[in-house]
């Protein structure tokens, strides 16, 4: 019965983490669904970047054109809510598969541990993306090749037609290839006098199957090589590719400290089980917690990969040979860590089916006001505004690095939202007629371009909401354009809403839009610090009598 209990909370654990409204859409999802379209409809992956008219012949390859065939085909049929449902299930699947073999012959006290103290580091990346596949993908590699270790099983012929498929699913492909040396080089150390064993021969031939195979995809040798060759031309620094240790001095996310935490424990329990350690188990350990430490996209990595090691040595470590009232207190402990972890992630994600609105009407009320490009955007929103404005607009810049030349966001990009002068040349060469931004952006040069803009008189604010504002040249362009209906949304209910609108006020210097937001805020939460400090400081600087009001009020519910 407590085996039940135990398997039911680390498994409703995962389905909550995964299962809430898709966030992906304004980021990458959108674009993956309009190519996905585009190749479904035309037969052939793009092979440049299609979406700019900035750029629109630079040379791009497409390592994840399968998955957004994918994710096309499978939207048309069930929606949104159908691939959210759809990712979970890969999720479950990918971790079940590590899971059932961690479960054999181990302690279910030091499942609920191990799988505790991992679920948070991969709940680091949960939202509905082509890498969900790399995860499938990398689990039955481990799964597989433990088993073919352990004796002979005709599954280790699964491994190339799984890397073919990897391949042209996502850029995590070369992780199968050097899983199978990893096996390969701890049979070969173990078993030093007998090179020539069938055993060997089978993974060399699996191995030369597996890289071969990797040149079956539309760029062939280039697309095979393309994982060690993408950073190249990689102009934009984005979070999800940044080290731990870089991010953490930003923000001190929950995934984050996890790992810290959890890295001492796997390698002490190596080292106390030296002896019996495998050098597979070594070689996955070590290399795969380098990864995620170089980049924090690689934590589901980590996971997948290292928590078969994780469980099998913590399993044979004497704490947890426990007397069975010792194992009751462990085991209700562990109970209040999990429900303390739903709590978390609940709170940070959701629950449940839905979209978040995020670009969408922002697109709509360009869509709706017949408004022109060509239009500015930032990073953030490109993708989103691929979707739904592809092939009639065409954006400044969306969300792929690598399919920009890095001389464009180094000269270009960056110092037009640094300097009015950039920005008033690259107007002049390609005549923007619409800017289309997320207001979310907190990049200095995002924040800085929404402060100069806002003061810029050509230029008038058209539409805002809580993610996204749009300006439009004044006049705009076009008959359709003179008669545009502004539309400023602040009429939200809720806490994040809000928040993301007084910080848009804050950085464009509005301050009586902000002074009102502030106030909104503490409608419904009249302890928010940062709302009743801000508020203060602006009542404050207008020697409004009512400041000593929040002053006390925030001295006493915030020092």
């Amino acid at each position: 019965m407590t085996k039940k209990i135990i398997y039911f909370l680390i498994f409703l654990l995962l389905f909550i983490g995964f299962f809430h409204p898709v966030y992906s859409i304004t980021q990458d999802l959108g674009r993956h669904l309009k190519t996905g379209e585009i190749i479904l409809n035309t037969y052939s992956v793009p092979k440049t970047n299609l979406f700019s008219y900035t750029y629109p012949n630079f040379p791009f390859i497409n390592h994840h054109w399968l998955s957004e065939v994918f994710y096309f085909f499978s939207f048309q049929r069930v929606g949104f809510n159908g691939l959210l449902i759809l990712n979970t299930v890969l999720a479950l699947l990918a971790f079940g598969l590590i899971f059932n073999i961690a479960n054999k012959k181990n302690n279910p006290l030091v499942l609920l541990f191990c799988s505790l103290l991992y679920i948070p580091i991969l709940f680091e990346r949960t939202d509905v993306r082509p890498e969900f596949f790399s995860f499938l993908f990398l689990s039955l590699f481990i799964v597989i090749l433990y088993k073919f270790r352990e004796k002979w099983t005709y599954l280790i012929f699964l491994l190339p037609l799984i890397e073919l498929l990897w391949v042209n699913m996502h850029i995590y492909f070369p992780i199968g290839i050097v899983l199978i040396v990893f096996f390969l080089i701890d049979y070969l150390i173990l078993n030093r006098k007998r090179l020539n064993h069938q055993h060997t021969s089978i993974l060399v031939l699996v191995l030369l199957l597996s890289v071969l195979v990797t040149l079956l995809n539309p760029n062939g040798l280039k697309g095979a090589l393309y994982p060690f060759t993408v950073f190249q031309n990689y102009g934009y620094s984005i979070e999800e590719n940044q080290n731990i240790f870089f991010l953490w001095n930003f923000v001190h996310k929950q995934s984050i400290l996890f790992f810290f935490i959890t890295v001492p424990l796997l390698f002490a329990a190596l080292f106390l089980n030296f002896k019996r350690v495998l050098p597979v188990d070594w070689l996955i350990s070590v290399s795969f917690t380098i990864l995620a430490i170089l980049s924090i996209r690689n934590f589901p990595l980590f996971v997948f990969a290292t928590f078969i090691p994780f469980v099998r040595y913590t399993s044979g470590l004497k704490f947890f040979a426990l007397k069975k009232h010792l194992k009751i207190v462990l085991l209700i402990l562990l109970i209040f860590l999990a429900l303390f972890e739903t709590q978390q992630i609940y709170i940070k994600k959701g629950f449940g089916l839905g979209v978040e609105t995020g670009a969408k009407n922002g697109a709509d009320f360009f869509i709706k006001e017949n408004l022109k490009g060509p239009i500015f955007n930032n990073f953030d929103i490109g993708s989103y505004l691929d979707y739904r404005f592809y092939p009639k607009e065409r954006v400044f810049v969306d969300g792929r690095p690598e399919a920009y030349p890095a001389t464009f966001f180094l000269q270009d990009y960056i110092p037009m939202q640094v300097e009015e002068s950039k920005f008033d040349n690259q107007d002049q060469k390609y005549k923007f007629n619409t800017i289309f931004f997320s207001h979310t952006d907190q990049t200095p040069w995002g924040e800085n371009f929404i402060r100069q803009i806002t003061k810029n008189s050509k230029w008038k604010l058209v539409y805002l909401d809580d993610f996204a504002v749009i300006w439009t040249k004044d006049p705009p362009a076009g008959e359709a354009g003179k008669n545009i209906k502004s539309v400023i949304k602040t009429n939200y209910s809720n806490m994040r809403s809000l928040i993301q609108l007084s910080r848009f006020f804050q950085i464009a210097s509005l301050e009586d839009q902000e002074i009102n937001i502030y106030q909104e805020i503490l409608n419904i939460d009249p302890t928010f610090c940062p709302a009743l400090y801000n508020l203060a400081l602006k009542l404050q600087s207008r020697n409004d009598p009512s400041f000593p009001i929040f002053i006390n009020k925030f001295n006493n519910n915030c020092q």
